[in-house]
């Protein structure tokens, strides 16, 4: 019996021939099975040029509050390119990400760290507003919380000195004229608290007591929103321990330093009774 033999299959590739096969590998892009493209070049010409890069990339992540991502790189930033420009800056912006996030703590650690580490540094100034402002933002007036001048006031006490230090040492730094208003809040949360116990000694008839606290409110944090309340009522104080002389004194300052202040009037009418006596 004679074998029958089966049809070959004929592929397009062997109708093509030899040549037209090594053409067609040929025009294969090599980085198909050659190692993926490097994402930053080699070389120490390169080294400022891709921390660039890199923190581009990073602030890319930063500026889409991408927060996780933006400190993953920005810390890898820092890694790589400890020596150049870009590893303070990315320092300063991981400081950034616990501020955005509101972890005031984290951030004033942080923002004190790159001070320390970079006390020239043009972003000298901004590190140090934020130290200030993190510190202020502590301050709660939470309506759970007894009034804020009922509670201990050292986070008061804290962002006051923290402001006052940006303001003498940063004149027109950033946001100053928003910090200027920030410290003269902080001033009047202090004279309120100083405020709030000299009445409550006034209500325990102990006026000396009473007095030393409008005398420490009223030189102590002068200059706050506050002074003429703390003016009249240290005159009032005067009244009280029959210290006449005193008291005039101190409701003619009010009245030529604050004329048109409306807690004035009560000082116009202390005075009045005064020269009725």
């Amino acid at each position: 019996m004679t074998a029958v033999a089966s049809p070959c299959y004929e592929s397009p590739a062997m109708r093509l021939g030899p040549v037209a096969i090594a053409v067609a590998l040929l025009s294969v892009p090599l980085f198909a099975c050659g190692p993926p493209e490097k994402k930053y070049n080699t070389g120490v010409l390169q080294y400022s040029e891709n921390a660039r890069r890199a923190y581009e990339d990073a602030m890319v992540a930063f500026k889409d509050k991408d927060w996780q991502e933006a400190a993953t790189q920005l810390r890898e930033v820092r890694r790589r390119f400890s020596f150049s420009v870009y590893a303070p800056l990315a320092q300063l912006r991981l400081a950034d990400i616990e501020f955005e996030q509101e972890k005031w703590t984290e951030s004033i650690a942080q923002y004190k760290a790159f001070e320390r580490e970079n006390p020239k540094h043009p972003d000298a100034a901004w590190a140090r507003m934020r130290i200030a402002r993190s510190y202020y933002n502590q301050v709660s007036d939470a309506l759970l919380l007894p009034a804020q001048e009922e509670r201990d006031q050292s986070a008061v006490v804290e962002s006051a000195r923290e402001i006052g230090r940006y303001l003498e040492d940063f004149p027109g730094g950033p946001q100053y004229d928003q910090m200027k208003e920030l410290h003269s809040d902080c001033l009047a949360r202090l004279v309120a608290h100083e405020l709030y116990v000299a009445r409550f000694y006034i209500r325990k008839d102990k006026l000396e007591a009473a007095l030393a606290r409008t005398t420490f409110a009223v030189t102590k944090y002068r200059g706050s929103k506050r002074d003429v309340e703390a003016l009249v009522l240290q005159g009032e104080i005067f009244l009280m321990l029959k210290r006449k002389s005193e008291a005039r004194t101190t409701f003619e300052y009010v009245l030529k330093k604050f004329p048109d202040h409306p807690r004035s009037a009560q000082a116009k009418n202390f005075l009045a009774k005064l020269e009725k006596e």
